[in-house]
C-alpha cells in the first residue's frame, strides 16, 4: 500500500503540521504549522470564511494565493482555484482596519476559518507630524509628507493608520526567517505588530523612498518581560519584516533599541523604491514587523492520534488540542487548535530544543464518555514526573522536546521531502520527540 498517496496531509505550527485524509484537505500551523500533499493535482482549491477578532464575518477582504486575488462576499466567504505548486501556497488576507495575515499551505484546503486581528485605527493628516498610540502600547510616529500611494504621489487628504498586535504564538508565516547572513533560521517573538496606512478611497499607502517612521513594540503580556538572555548576550534579538511573497520573515537593519526597562523595542521603518536580490537585508516600509530572538537549531515533535473512532470527534468533527511551549524567558506559551479525523497527526516545528513542553487533548461535547475514559497517552522522551494527567474530558502530558532535528522550517525525511504520514508510520522522520494519544470505545 502506498501510504504516501493514502495519507499525506499536514498541519504544522511553526509550530504545527497535520496529516491524513482527503488529499486536498491539508493545512499548516506554526511556531510554524503547515500541511503537505505529495500528490499534487493540476490545480489546488481553497475556500474559507474570514472573521475579525470579535467573530464577525468580514466582507471585502482581499485574499491572495500565489498571486491570484479574490475578495470575500457579504458572508465573509471566498472560493478560488490556483495552479498547483510543488513549493506550496502563500495565502495572504488584507483589509483596511484589520491586521494583515499570511498563512502557508502545502496543498489546497477547503472550509478554512481565518481570524484577522481588529486593529486600532486613527485618522491623521499626512501633512503634519503625528503619533498613533494603540491601547496595546504599540506606538508609531510619522513625519509630515512622507506617505505616498503606489505611484509615489504624496497623500494629502485624511489618512487612516491601522495598528494591531499579533499574538506571539499566531504570527504571520511559520516562524521561519532569513537572517542578515542569508541563513535560514527559526524565530521566537517578543513582540509583533502590523502597521498600515490607507487613503480616503481605501488604497494602501507606504513610506516614500528614504522617508522614515519610528515604531515601538511592547513585550506581549503572554511573554512577561524581555528575556534576560537579550541583555547578557546569550541569545540574539533582531528586527524582522514579513515578506508576503516568500512567506518568511527577513532581518532588517532597523536601528533596533531595546527599552532599558525591558518593556519593549524601538525601531525605524524606512521607505525604499525597490528591492533587489532574493533576500533583501535593509530597512523596510510599513507592514508586519517583529522583534524576535533567533533560533538556529530548533526541534520538532510528532503529535499523533491513534485509534480515534469517528464518534470521539463529536458533532463538531474535531477534538481540541492544547499546547504550552517554552520561550527564552522560561514562560510556557499557550496555544490551542483543533484536529479532525482527516488529520490524525501534527508536527510541531521551529520549537525550542531540549525543553519541557506540554500537549493535551480535549474531546468535544457529544463525544462518548468512554473516549476520555479509555484514553492512553505515551511519549518519547518519557513524560515528566506527575504526567500524564487524565480528566473526564481528555488528558495532558509534559515531556522534553528533544534535540535539534538538524534543520529549520518544516522537517524533511531522509529523501529531502517534507515528512508525511508514511514517515510517521515508519519512523523515517528526524524529530526527536513523539507523543501518541490512543483511545477506543
Amino acid at each position: 500500500m502506498n501510504l504516501r498517496r493514502l495519507c499525506s496531509i499536514f498541519v504544522v505550527p511553526a509550530l504545527l503540521a497535520t496529516g491524513c485524509g482527503a488529499l486536498e484537505d491539508s493545512k499548516a500551523v506554526g511556531d510554524g504549522t503547515r500541511e503537505a500533499n505529495a500528490d499534487l493535482a493540476t490545480s489546488a482549491v481553497f475556500s474559507g470564511t474570514v472573521r475579525d477578532s470579535a467573530g464577525a464575518v468580514q466582507a471585502g477582504v482581499t485574499v491572495v494565493i500565489n498571486g491570484i486575488s479574490r475578495t470575500t462576499d457579504t458572508t465573509g466567504r471566498y472560493f478560488m482555484s490556483v495552479v498547483a505548486s510543488a513549493n506550496g501556497y502563500v495565502l495572504t488576507l488584507r483589509r483596511s482596519g484589520l491586521a494583515s495575515a499570511t498563512e502557508f499551505y502545502s496543498a489546497g484546503k477547503t472550509n478554512l476559518n481565518h481570524t484577522l486581528e481588529t486593529g486600532f485605527v486613527q485618522t491623521v493628516s499626512p501633512t503634519v507630524d503625528s503619533t498613533v498610540t494603540a491601547p496595546s502600547g504599540v506606538k508609531v510616529s510619522l513625519k509630515a509628507n512622507t506617505l505616498v500611494n503606489a505611484s509615489g504621489v504624496p497623500a494629502t487628504g485624511p489618512v487612516k493608520i491601522t495598528v494591531a498586535s499579533y499574538d506571539p504564538m499566531r504570527m504571520p508565516g511559520d516562524f521561519t526567517a532569513v537572517n542578515s547572513s542569508g541563513q535560514q533560521v527559526a524565530l521566537e517573538s517578543v513582540g509583533a505588530v502590523f502597521v498600515g496606512a490607507t487613503d480616503a478611497s481605501g488604497a494602501a499607502l507606504n513610506l516614500a523612498t528614504g522617508a522614515t517612521a519610528t515604531g515601538f513594540i511592547p513585550v506581549p503580556t503572554q511573554v512577561g518581560s524581555m528575556p534576560a538572555c537579550v541583555y547578557d548576550g546569550t541569545c540574539r534579538l533582531a528586527m524582522w519584516k514579513f515578506n508576503e511573497t516568500t512567506g518568511k520573515w527577513e532581518e532588517k537593519s532597523a536601528s533596533m533599541q531595546v527599552d532599558p526597562e525591558r518593556k519593549g523595542t524601538t525601531f525605524i521603518m524606512q521607505g525604499t523604491s525597490s528591492i533587489s536580490g532574493a533576500v533583501p537585508i535593509s530597512v523596510g516600509g510599513l507592514g508586519m514587523w517583529n522583534a524576535d530572538i533567533e533560533k538556529r537549531e530548533p526541534a520538532c515533535t510528532i503529535i499523533e492520534l491513534v485509534g480515534f473512532p469517528e464518534t470521539c470527534f463529536g458533532t463538531s468533527g474535531t477534538v481540541q488540542f492544547s499546547l504550552k511551549l517554552p520561550n527564552a524567558a522560561g514562560t510556557l506559551m499557550p496555544r490551542t487548535d483543533t484536529m479532525s479525523q482527516a488529520s490524525p497527526f501534527i508536527v510541531l516545528y521551529n520549537i525550542r530544543a531540549n525543553a519541557l513542553q506540554e500537549v493535551g487533548v480535549t474531546f468535544p461535547a457529544g463525544a462518548p464518555t468512554n473516549c476520555a475514559k479509555n484514553l492512553d497517552i505515551s511519549s518519547t522522551p518519557a513524560a515528566a514526573a506527575g504526567y500524564p494527567v487524565y480528566a473526564t474530558t481528555g488528558g495532558v502530558t509534559r515531556f522534553n522536546s528533544g534535540a535539534p532535528w538538524g534543520g529549520t522550517g518544516y522537517p524533511k525525511d531522509p529523501g529531502g521531502t517534507m515528512i508525511d504520514f508514511e514517515d510517521v508510520a515508519l519512523g523515517t522522520h528526524p524529530c526527536k520527540s513523539h507523543v501518541q494519544f490512543k483511545t477506543q470505545l
